[in-house]
């Protein structure tokens, strides 16, 4: 009876509480691009940029996903869109100012309108974004896909994976990106695409969830 009664308090334990997935680990398939839409005077199109350290961690829950929390930490000097004018020009102090100001970050406070199909997430994430002195909070669709014991593929090591993807449109006038100006070079309206992979150093059980039925 002891045992029976240890058993179910374990796995009720286990089914509720929050894996901790790590951006770092694979962080070679982390990506963030950034797509600035061209001004009248730059011509039409768009300009794409890349950051490529991307860092920070996210504790996902799967039997309540709205209790999800994280934190997404970019370099903003590791920034670049290819064009060697453009690189130095967004990394000036009326721009990013990204020597003085590196960090970029978003607080991901939890997740809301959720609901599954198969391994896969959908929901809206919430949270704070910081970029410069700046601090907004911000909402945006997300998609979550939980991979279980998948991480081995990738370095070897037993733990899950946690794919996540999404798409926001952000105001530079509002985060202080050299507002107003130059908009006839660069618009006002700043695409983010994001795609990242995370992983847990451990490997979850098969216990029931509406994940693993």
């Amino acid at each position: 009876m002891i045992t029976l009664v240890w058993c179910l308090s374990l796995t009720l334990n286990l089914t509720s509480a929050s894996t901790e997935f790590d951006l770092q680990p694979l962080g070679n398939l982390n990506k963030i691009l950034v797509n600035l839409k061209k001004g009248e005077q730059f011509g039409l199109g768009q300009v794409r940029g890349t950051f490529n350290r991307i860092e920070g961690k996210i504790n996902f829950n799967i039997k309540n996903p709205s209790k999800t929390m994280g934190e997404i930490v970019l370099d903003a000097r590791t920034l670049r869109f290819g064009y060697h004018k453009v690189d130095g020009d967004a990394h000036r102090p009326n721009w990013l100012n990204s020597n003085e100001r590196p960090k970029i970050s978003f607080h991901l406070k939890g997740l809301s309108r959720e609901h599954w199909k198969g391994n896969t997430l959908f929901a809206q994430a919430t949270g704070t974004l910081l970029i410069k002195n700046t601090t907004a909070p911000i909402s945006f669709p997300v998609t979550i896909k939980y991979l279980r014991s998948k991480r081995k593929k990738f370095d070897g090591k037993n733990g899950d994976l946690l794919y996540l993807q999404g798409a926001l449109v952000l105001s530079r006038g509002s985060f202080g990106i050299n507002p107003g100006s130059l908009l006839g070079v660069i618009q006002d309206q700043i695409n983010v695409e994001i795609s990242l992979v995370a992983c847990s150093s451990v490997k979850r059980p098969l216990l029931p969830s509406r994940l693993f039925i």
